[in-house]
């Protein structure tokens, strides 16, 4: 008895001599400043008001900077925020680099900001500066989720903080590629940018104009042409014509070489413009996924083009058509389930009160000319029985359906991703649509220019066996079949108004939906809390 009493005795006087221990790592000034919720220190606001507090907690509120090379990498990869598109300032950049003169000088106010700065760029990183959700109805995005509270714990026991950073960066080619871009157009910027090209006539090849010259110092700025150097300075030859050319196609203009209103104005944007697209679209990036999938199929609505990639590999590309500017066309990720061979189409309120309903009170014999009928559920209603004078869009309890037949809206097959907007893949009896280079002429819905080849591409792999004259033979029946997915493959709807091709040319597109200025405008704002 008196051994274990020895043993009990032993066991709390360590247990009070580590209580000790642990109470003398507690920082009692760094627990009242969060404690208090003083939200601004030195001037400087904090805007983890949720996170920073819990990462204190977390750790007894023990100082967290007390490894000088975690201290100096923080400050380091904050320097290098801008090549991110992001700001120094809203990371209390200045402030950390006057304030902090060795680990002396971290006050607990300092050990603060310095956890501010590193949660708050750490998550700007992760998913964006700003909540989409919130400057623009259309946008959908899949958060992703990370402990950045743990992340930062891990990094500064490790001494990994700039390597945690770095691996928060998106790794998607759109991103990389964007990011050297922005570097090459602010070298352009602190060189000078373009000088703006004087107004007059459509120029076309084998024209001479004094403007000439302007033109080819323009364009060898942003690397159209390779020389501004020629024997006939303001002559529109057959080089100038081709870099004409390539501008065009950068810019999603119709490439036919010629200098009209829409080129000129394009070639005279300036440079700061491009450089806030290109930080715009490196936003936008960060608000995808971590992982895109490994083989999934996706829309650049701005670009009207769709790209299917499956392991790294471009497997199919086609043109598409989007919604109209005030249909606009969602943004959002989801998985391909199912397609629709020969598929109905219920007509949209929308489209009923606008388009159908008065083509039916001119013409009573409408319905029957555009294979329409009138239904309730899956009762058909006589069409004769409707007083349609007396019809108004509020008050018709049946919905108007477009069997399957060559002048079906959704063509031969459509293609279901389930989505709150109700947005899916079809095929168009408007083939025309595709020759247009603005092609924002749809009701939200993207409309396919190869749509049976993305059908057999989808079903390639299917076990009941989907090859090319399958297909064409259930479509040629006209009726309804739905053949759901034996391989999963995610759809990406997105809005980039710049991009790298292929090709290492940075691409801008026209911002169909005017959403690169509300953008632009929550972007210069200070962040807001997390």
């Amino acid at each position: 008895m008196k051994q274990i009493g020895i043993y009990t005795l032993l066991f709390i006087a360590f247990y009070l001599l580590l209580s000790l221990h642990t109470q003398a790592q507690i920082d009692e000034d760094l627990r009242k400043i969060i404690e208090n919720k003083e939200y601004n220190i030195g001037g400087q606001p904090l805007f983890c008001k949720k996170t920073l507090p819990e990462f204190y907690y977390n750790r007894g509120f023990q100082r967290a900077w007390t490894n000088e090379d975690n201290i100096t990498e923080l400050i380091e990869q904050i320097k290098l925020a801008p090549e991110e598109g992001l700001y120094t300032e809203d990371y209390h950049y200045e402030y950390l680099k006057e304030n902090y003169k060795g680990l002396a000088s971290i006050t607990p106010a300092l050990d603060i900001l310095l956890t501010d700065a590193y949660l708050l760029y750490a998550s700007h990183l992760l998913s964006g500066k700003v909540n989409p959700e919130k400057v623009v109805a259309e946008w959908q995005v899949n958060k992703k989720e990370m402990d950045l509270k743990l992340l930062l714990s891990e990094s500064l026991e490790d001494i990994k903080i700039a390597r945690s950073l770095n691996g928060l960066k998106p790794k998607y080619k759109t991103y990389v590629r964007l990011k050297k871009a922005l570097k090459l157009y602010r070298t352009i910027e602190k060189n000078g940018g373009w000088r703006a090209i004087d107004q007059g006539e459509t120029l076309r090849a084998g024209m001479v104009d004094t403007r000439i010259e302007q033109i080819r110092s323009r364009l060898f700025v942003t690397g159209d042409i390779s020389t501004d150097k020629t024997d006939s300075l303001n002559l529109f030859d057959s080089t100038l014509e081709e870099a004409i050319k390539v501008f065009q196609k950068r810019h999603g203009l119709e490439p036919d070489g010629a200098i009209g209103r829409t080129t000129l104005a394009i070639l005279n944007e300036p440079v700061e413009k491009r450089i806030e697209q290109i930080i715009l679209n490196m936003e936008r990036c960060r608000w995808l996924p971590l992982d895109l999938g490994e083989h999934y199929i996706l829309v650049n609505i701005a670009n009207y083009q769709l790209e299917v990639v499956k392991n790294g590999q471009l497997e199919m590309e086609m043109s598409v058509v989007v919604g109209k500017p005030y249909r606009k066309t969602p943004v959002f990720s989801n998985k391909m389930m199912y397609l629709v061979f020969n598929p109905y189409w219920t007509v949209p309120p929308t489209i009923f009160a606008n388009d159908v309903l008065p083509a039916i009170k001119k013409n009573t014999g409408y319905l029957k000319a555009q294979n329409m009928k009138v239904v309730s559920g899956n009762v058909e209603i006589d069409p004769s029985s409707i007083a349609w004078a007396e019809v108004t869009p509020k008050n018709f309890p049946y919905q108007i359906r477009q069997d399957p037949g060559p002048n079906n809206a959704l063509g031969q097959v459509k293609f279901i991703f389930p989505n709150a907007y109700n947005v899916y893949m079809h095929d168009t009896n408007h083939r025309e649509l595709f020759s247009k280079t603005d092609r924002a002429l749809s009701s939200g819905c993207i409309r396919l220019s190869k749509p049976i080849d993305m059908a057999e591409y989808v079903l390639k792999n299917h076990p009941a066996g989907w090859p090319r004259e399958k297909i064409d033979k259930t479509v040629s029946k006209e009726k309804n079949l739905t053949v759901m997915l034996s391989e999963e493959i995610y759809v990406h709807l997105l809005y980039w108004t710049s991009f790298v091709d292929e090709h290492d040319r940075i691409n801008f597109r026209k911002d169909i939906y005017e959403r690169d200025g509300i953008l632009w405008k929550a972007m210069q704002q200070g962040p807001p809390s997390i």
